[in-house]
Formats: structure tokens, sequence, C-alpha cells
């Protein structure tokens, strides 16, 4: 009987953190059905390891099927990877390095034994030696013919460094409840799936480098509730993988005092009912490495992020003083899309709080909103025809405690009401360079030919503010003639206009007159300054129409400024 083995091994070595990424798949079809774990033949195989990415990396991938190994005539994983580039099996194998992962073979499964990564520090790098010690895992078929990999959640996770003399050890306890891993779909493009009803890894042990006096405490903890992973591929290739995310909730936890630096701090991080979906195309069966070849010939990346109820307090105390605060907020939500006709980003929160409390602050800090939102268009290729841009802000009902705003008015003069503020801004624009091919050397320099980017519109589509009893509203639009730079000295010459209405501004002045902020002098002059832009249009409101001509003239309510 032949047995069907798709061994595939990824190990890539990166500078930065982490020092190393790898990922190691094993896909066996067809295995019996097996639920005990047993003991099977054991052989070696060992990955290479190389600086470059995974996917420039010649002998990184290797995938052994059935037919190439009756071709070959092997009867036996050594055999079958004897002379697959990027791959080692031993003829004869000791067990003299317990750090090199070894595999038990047989018709029921596969047995990942004393699996470790290890990181060896050149002298160039600042990043210390890295050995990590994983968890055991089993692999098995499933009646369906799908894989399940089962890790041993009783064993530990050991994680070692080494800098020069320094050495320290931090040992983690997997947390599992109801766990399972299947991988399904096809060799070259496997569906994976995680379910969870409790999902996490605690802190156990540590040791810390001889320097410190041994009498620090440390607590860490992260745990997820009622967690669903989901990756899928369009194809019998890695293409348009689709990848879902789900959590009743997420926990995070950190507890630590070192008294040798007087320092001490607590941090407490929650999420529920998270949900996270993300969406590429062309990515793989793509060969470019290139983003904007990747955009052109039509890769796209769609995502989305949301939760419920989310906070993080913290507590932290040090030489220099104490800090405390919270930050929270309800109904979160991101969205985000890389498409060839641009970048997207908006992002929209409810009920948002912010608290801070410190030694060295007379007065905490206590803001509260109802809502809040963010977000920009903006194009990432050069085109021929003009390309849409924008920018997007707002929140409603931004309240400042009384407290800290007594710092600003202490005999309470000014209105501390709710703070609203829309602001919406679009337009159209010519990119003269590909932003995914940044070269700093457009950037320099003072001239306008500089800047890679040729504006023809901009749009005031939303501009609503109010404060201390005053409000703004505007809208309006110019367009921007790139070929007359002469007329504005430089700058493209603007056709269009942009009203405005103003309410509560004298009001406003004459509180600030009593509150002692400005004095008379200065209120008259702020008054003078508007008569010149805006007109008395009703009670303690000011109108104002601000006009670009194709003459070059810039008018205020018909009057020539210029």
């Amino acid at each position: 009987m032949i047995i069907r083995y798709f061994v595939l091994l990824h190990f890539g070595l990166f500078r930065g953190t982490p020092p190393f990424i790898l990922s190691f798949l094993i896909l066996p079809t067809p295995f019996l059905l097996g639920q005990n774990r047993e003991e099977l033949e054991p052989i070696t195989i060992i990955a290479t390891r190389s600086e470059k990415t995974t996917s420039s990396t010649a002998g990184m991938d290797s995938v052994i099927t059935d037919e190439d190994l009756m071709r070959s005539g092997a009867v036996s994983l050594e055999e079958a990877f004897k002379y697959e580039r990027g791959v080692s099996i031993p003829f004869d194998f000791t067990g003299a390095d317990p750090l090199v992962p070894y595999l038990g073979s047989g018709e029921k499964g596969i047995n990942i034994t004393d699996f470790a990564l290890i990181n060896k520090a050149t002298a160039t790098r600042e990043v210390a030696n890295v050995e990590i010690d994983l968890l055991d895992i089993q692999i098995l078929e499933r009646s369906d013919g799908s894989v399940e990999i089962r890790p041993d959640y009783d064993q530990e996770i050991t994680i070692k460094l080494y800098e020069g003399r320094e050495f320290s050890s931090f040992v983690l306890q997997p947390l599992s409840d109801n766990t399972t891993m299947i991988i399904s779909g096809e060799v070259g493009a496997p569906d994976f799936q995680i379910n969870s009803s409790l999902f996490g890894m605690k802190l156990k042990e540590y040791e810390l480098p001889s320097r410190y006096e041994g009498n620090e405490f440390f607590e860490a903890s992260i745990i997820l509730n009622a967690m669903v992973l989901n990756q899928a591929f369009a194809g019998k290739i890695q293409d348009s993988p689709k990848s879902s995310f789900q959590a009743g909730s997420i926990n995070l936890f950190l507890n630590f005092d070192v008294p040798a630096e007087q320092m001490s701090g607590l941090i407490k991080y929650n999420l529920e009912d998270i949900l996270v979906i993300s969406r590429q195309d062309n990515l793989v069966s793509n060969t470019s490495e290139n983003l904007t070849n990747l955009l052109e010939t039509g890769f796209y990346a769609l995502g989305s992020y949301s939760v419920g109820v989310g906070s993080i307090e913290f507590d932290f105390s040090s030489p220099d003083g104490n800090l405390t605060g919270k930050l929270a907020s309800e109904n979160s939500n991101v969205s985000t899309s890389l498409t060839k006709n641009g970048l997207l980003f908006d992002a929209y929160f409810a009920n948002g709080l912010f608290k801070l409390n410190s030694s060295v602050m007379p007065i905490p800090v206590d803001i509260s909103l109802k809502n809040g939102n963010y977000g920009f268009t903006v194009p990432i290729l050069k085109q021929r025809e003009p390309q849409n841009f924008g920018l997007r802000f707002g929140v409603s009902d931004l309240l400042i405690a009384q407290d800290l705003w007594g710092l600003l008015d202490p005999n309470n003069n000014l209105k501390n009401g709710p703070i609203n503020a829309k602001i919406a801004l679009s337009g159209t624009a010519k990119l003269l360079e590909n932003l995914t091919e940044f070269r700093p050397e457009i950037y320099e320099g003072n001239s306008s030919n500089s800047i890679p980017l040729e504006v023809d519109g901009i749009f005031l589509d939303k501009l609503d503010l109010s404060l201390m009893g005053t409000s703004l509203q505007g809208e309006g639009s110019v367009t921007l003639d790139n070929e007359d730079l002469i007329t504005f000295d430089g700058f493209p010459k603007p056709v269009g206009s942009f009203e405005f209405v103003l309410t509560g501004v004298n009001a406003l002045v004459d509180k600030l007159i009593n509150s002692g902020f400005i004095d008379s002098d200065t209120g008259m002059g702020a008054r003078m300054m508007l008569s010149m832009f805006a007109i008395p249009t009703g009670e303690d409101e000011l109108s104002s129409k601000i006009e670009f001509n194709s003459l070059g003239h810039i008018l205020a309510n018909g009057q020539r400024l210029r």
C-alpha cells in the first residue's frame, strides 16, 4: 500500500521582531482515523534556514505525492526526501540533538515531538539568540479526508533568550478547552479552521538575568473565548485567500513589579464580540513581488474589523510618579480596501471615554463622547484621468469634565456644553508618481514640481462645528488650473466659491472679554476682522461668501479683496 504524504516546509528568517518566522505543515492522506496518541516509528526532517523570504528561497516548499513515490521507488519518507532541496534526511538517526524536530510516522498518523525553533544571532545583529521549545503535535486524518492537528496542551512552551553572558527564560502554559484544528481542501491551497471554547496562554515560570535582584514579580495571560478562525482559498493554488476571525471575548492581563527599578504596573485589556474579515485576490497567483504590478493586474485587499465593548485600563508606578487611566468604547468598526483605484480607510466608534490621572497633573483628565469617526481616501497609482481623494472626521456630544474645564474657565463664564464637529473634504487629483514606488528625491526641494500630485478640484462637502455656544457651517468647491502658476505666484489658479454661516460669535467675544481671556481692544479688533469677510444676516449671525473668479480676483460678499 502506497501512503500519500504532502509535506510543506516553510522556514524564513527575518530581521526585527520576531527574529524568525516558522510555519510547519504536514498533510498526510489518507490516514486511518485514530483518537489515541501513539508512539510511532521515528524519522527526521530538518528544514534549512535562510534570510530570504520563503516565497523567494529555492527549496523552501517541498511536495511529495504518491506519483513521486512510485516513480522513485521510495517506500518511506526517508527515501522520498533524500534528494529534496531544503530537506535533509539522515540515514542513521540517533537523536543526538533533542532540539531538532523529528517525526514519528505510520499508517495512523504522524507525531512531531521534541519540536523546537532556534535562531542563532550573528555578531552583526542586536537580537539575542532565541530557543523556543514547542508542543508535541499529532496529525491524524478524519473520516471525511480532512486532517486534524492535535497539540499536546498538557505540555509547556519554553522560551530561552541569550544575549552575551545574560540568560533569561519564560515558561508558558497553554490554555485550551474543546479546541479543534482542522485542515482540508486542496494540497496547494489548504483550508484551515480552528474552533475553541477557550484558547490562550499563561506565564507560569520565568528566570531573569543575574543583574536583577531576584524578587521581581510578573503575571501575564491572554485568553480567547468562543473563538472561530477560518482561512480558505479560491482554487487549487493559494489564490484569493479569505479569512475570518470571531471571538466572544479577548482578555489580556499583565501585572509586574520590579523593585530594583522602583517600577510596577497593571494592564487589563478586554474586547467583546470581535469579528475580523479579510479577503485578497491575485496575491499568490501573480508572481510579481512589486505592489504596483500586483495592483495593475487586479490585486485587491479588503478588510473589516468590529468589536462590541472594548476597554484598556492601566496603573503604573515609577520614581517619576503614578499614572492611572482608562480608554473605552462601544460598537467600534474599521473598514479598509486597497485596489488600483486607491486606499480607503474608515473607522467609527460609539460611547467613547478617556480618563487619565497622574500625580504630576493637578486635575484628572475626563473626556467622553457619544460618537466618533475618521477616515480617508487616497489614490495609489498614477492614471490618465483624475482620481478621487477625501478626508473625513467627526465627533458628537464631546464632553469635558467640569474639573478639567475649570482650568480653562475658573469663573465658569464660558459655556461648557457638548462639542460637535463634522468635516467632509473631497476632491480630484492626478498622481505624477506611483505612491507604491516612493522615492525620497521626489519630495526634496521647495518647488511645486517636487510634489508628485496635481490637484484638479477641492470640495468642502460638509463643515459643521459647534462649541461654547457658537456654530460654524460651510460648503463649496473650487477647481484648480494647474497650467496657470503665475496668477497666484507659483500656485494653481482657483475658480469657485465657499459659503459660511457663523452664529453666536459676538456673544462669545463678550464672554472672553468678561472672563479676562482677552481685553476690549483685542475683542474690537476681532469684530473688525470679521466684518471684512462677513455680513450680518440675523441675530448674532454672520454670513460670508468667498469667491475666486476666472480673472484671479478674490471677493468676499462681492467686495474685492485681491
